[in-house]
């Protein structure tokens, strides 16, 4: 890098400002031209991401849908599941279609399209219900992910870079790489912009998890354009409603439990958690992360009952790599420090369940080093 000193002299001091040459350049996204087409073809795009959708899927989902409406080209965005209600303020016009709220709509939406653009999943069974009808549709198929091993067989063009933050982060470098933008972000619009940084914020736990140079860079871009980061702050993580404090509460004095041998913490939410606390999606959002704060605890598991099955997170801070161990034991994956996955099996077998993975997979690992 180099570095050029231009000197100001005022009346009162010198000031020295640092102008930055050839500094590190965001990565580019080289499917990106053939995306660019895509878009400009005029197609009915409909746009789509995973069950129980997080600030990522719904940041890029927006932020993707407001690009386009920027360059007046509708579209609909679909989600299998609902939008949990601290990412509601990305979706004021509520104009999401949920296809547990409204099937038919939702389905339509599918057949419909010309171009499904998918975003913040690997596989079309993470859209549970609305798998089959992506499968079936004729519509040009756009995946855009940030997964490990995304399903090539599912798609037509694939924009995948597992490096990248969020899937948010991806799709922003993906937009500077189009010919029309040309790596300005002035020529995205705020609302855009802000939906972006929602995704890549709640993806990075506030810059904590998966950094890169990228997402840094990224986020300087969105502070230059007016990005309000402050308010972003206080409508995601700081917009707890009683019941959800009080879960919270429950979980890290009840339910909480140490593996000191292991170094692994498990909480589980059950049914009748559910209930108490009046449970809505996105309710434990972040909840995993808390027993990471624990400076002996290097794995954290939340296991969530549903009626059809256990839904697991997994989060880690060391050396062990929960989608390694969520693709082995728990019918799921993700990132090296942020999986999920699925367990069926009674409520009350979990956390032994859990243990015993977790030993297993341990001394496996250990023997390969």
């Amino acid at each position: 890098m180099t570095t050029k000193v231009k000197i100001i002299i005022s009346t009162c001091n010198i000031f020295l400002i640092l102008q930055r040459q050839n500094f590190t350049q965001m990565t580019p996204v080289q499917p990106a031209p053939e995306l660019e087409k895509l878009l400009s073809e005029g197609r009915k795009i409909t746009i789509i991401s995973h069950f129980n959708p997080d600030g990522d899927a719904i940041g890029s989902s927006i932020g993707m849908q407001r690009y386009l409406e920027s360059r007046g080209t509708s579209s609909t965005v679909i989600i299998p599941s609902s939008i949990p209600a601290f990412l509601d303020f990305l979706d004021p016009e509520r104009r999401i279609i949920c296809y547990t709220c409204d099937k038919e709509k939702a389905v339509a939406a599918v057949k419909e399209a010309e171009l499904i653009l998918c975003l913040d999943f690997n596989r079309l069974d993470r859209t549970e219900w609305l798998a089959e009808h992506i499968s079936s549709s004729s519509a040009a198929k756009v995946l855009i992910d940030h997964h490990l091993n995304p399903e090539t067989s599912s798609f037509d063009l694939i924009i995948s870079d597992p490096g990248a933050s969020s899937t948010c982060e991806l799709l922003y470098r993906t937009l500077m790489s189009f010919r029309s933008t040309a790596g300005d972000p002035g020529r995205l619009d705020l609302p855009t912009l802000t939906a972006i940084t929602t995704g890549i914020l709640t993806d990075t736990n506030n810059f904590n998890n998966s950094i890169t140079p990228d997402t840094f860079l990224t986020a300087s871009d969105m502070l230059s354009r007016g990005v309000d980061f402050d308010a972003i702050n206080n409508l995601v993580f700081k917009r707890y409603s009683e019941s959800r404090m009080r879960l919270m509460g429950h979980l890290l004095t009840d339910s909480m439990t140490i593996d000191r041998r292991l170094k692994a913490s498990t909480m589980i939410i059950t049914l009748k958690d559910r209930e108490q606390f009046n449970f809505a999606d996105g309710d434990s959002e972040g909840f995993v992360n808390l027993p990471l704060m624990i400076h002996d605890v290097e794995v954290s598991a939340l296991f969530s009952e549903t009626k059809d099955y256990i839904r697991v997170s997994l989060r880690s801070k060391g050396g062990v790599s929960v989608n390694a161990l969520s693709n082995a034991y728990f019918n799921g994956g993700g990132h090296a420090r942020a999986a999920g996955g699925r367990l069926y099996m009674p409520v009350g077998e979990v956390r032994e369940y859990f243990l015993k993975s977790l030993e297993q997979f341990l001394q496996a690992s250990a023997k390969q080093q």
